[in-house]
């Protein structure tokens, strides 16, 4: 819905009140998972369908509430077909990171989590140029139950109702053991 044109900006204020809000309560349990003190660098996955975009549309959402990072832009092999679901570790390009060398510790968003070949071939794309972390958070997708792809995903999402105080981190302490026999 954010990504429709004209923008719909209630969709784009819905997706920001919601990135603020993961990151006033959740952001702090992501980074001492990952064991990062404080991101260095944000990036965006670029689209792969469209790849002459030149903002992609969660960036243009949420450029600015993430403007005291610097910023990596990742570039789209077109070889790749855009429609791949497999990792490959040449599908995107990001040259030289800024600060290479030193603790680079990025912020990779995206907007939809299907396989994951985007997200960790961006990943792999921004640790191969020097970033020390890579920390992948996902925001603002709708699932389509009935795709193929999204099937496992919906059947494990749909056992536990949607709370957005729930820590993905934290889940265990929500979700009961399973009882052995």
């Amino acid at each position: 819905m954010y990504k429709q044109e004209p923008h719909n900006r209630t969709a784009r204020r819905n997706l920001t009140a919601l990135f603020a809000y993961f990151c006033l309560h959740h952001i702090s349990c992501v980074k001492a998972a990952a064991d990062v003190d404080r991101f260095t660098h944000v990036c965006f996955v670029p689209s792969t369908k469209n790849p002459s975009q030149d903002v992609h549309p969660l960036e243009e959402t949420l450029g600015d509430k993430v403007r005291s990072l610097r910023g990596i832009r990742l570039s789209v092999n077109q070889q790749v077909p855009s429609e791949s679901r497999s990792f490959h570790k040449d599908w995107f390009e990001a040259g030289v990171l800024p600060a290479q060398g030193s603790e680079t510790d990025v912020l990779l968003l995206d907007d939809t989590w299907v396989t994951g070949a985007r997200a960790q071939s961006a990943a792999y794309c921004l640790k191969q140029a020097g970033a020390r972390k890579v920390v992948m958070l996902v925001l603002a997708r709708q699932i389509n139950p009935d795709y193929g792809h999204s099937k496992p995903l919906v059947e494990r999402i749909s056992k536990v109702p949607y709370e957005m105080d729930s820590c993905a981190f934290h889940l265990s302490d929500m979700i009961p053991a399973p009882r052995s026999p």
